[in-house]
Formats: structure tokens, sequence, C-alpha cells
């Protein structure tokens, strides 16, 4: 299970950027999938997310490894989300949505990281 927080984390299918990066701080077994259009990941990114567009999850989950939890995000967190639900349907326990997505990562975590509408 992704974390290791006190509170009961069992249920939790979102996490904020926050969380997530103090975890990636503690191990590498966490893959960041980005699932915005290429125009978004032109503005900006995150290094070492691995980038597979919304629409392309569908043919690419045989990519996708079944024994690290993956971390889902697109811009604030709606698409994602559908993504995450999406791969939890399709057999997938260890997925998780990046809360309010690359938008919400820029301002609490790197804001070196472009913003956009």
């Amino acid at each position: 299970m992704i974390f290791s927080i006190k509170d009961d984390t069992s249920d939790r299918k979102e996490f904020t950027p926050l969380e997530i990066l103090q975890e990636m701080e503690k191990r590498r077994d966490m893959m960041m999938i980005d699932v915005r259009e290429p125009v978004e990941v032109q503005i900006c990114h995150l290094e070492n997310a691995k980038h597979i567009p919304m629409g392309d999850i569908p043919s690419k989950m045989e990519e996708l490894p079944r024994d690290k939890d993956l971390v889902v995000f697109c811009h604030m967190g709606i698409r994602s989300k559908q993504v995450m639900n999406y791969l939890r349907k399709n057999g997938f326990s260890r997925v998780y949505n990046l809360k309010g997505g690359i938008d919400r990562w820029s301002v609490e975590v790197d804001p070196k990281i472009q913003r956009y509408r």
C-alpha cells in the first residue's frame, strides 16, 4: 500500500502534491503518469513522469507495472481521477490520483513549473 501516514489510508485514492513528494523522497517504487495532451506537456511537465495521454490509456495498460504505486495526474486532477478509476476497474489496485494535478504541484511543490489555463 502506498504511504505510511498514520491515519487510515486504505480507502484513500487521492493524495496532495506534498504527500506524494514526501513519499517519493522515501522510496523509489512509485511511477508518475501524466495523462495530459502533448500540447500541455510542452508547456510544463514533471521530470521522470511517464506521459500517456488519457485517450491512449486503454491501449497502453500492458506497459504499466502492477508492482509499483502509480500516481496519475493531469492539469487539475479531473481527468486523472477518471483514469485512476478506469485502471482500478481493470485490475490495478495500486493507482492513485494527484489531487489538484500539476497546477497544485506548481503551487505547493515547485513554483518553477509553469501554470496555465
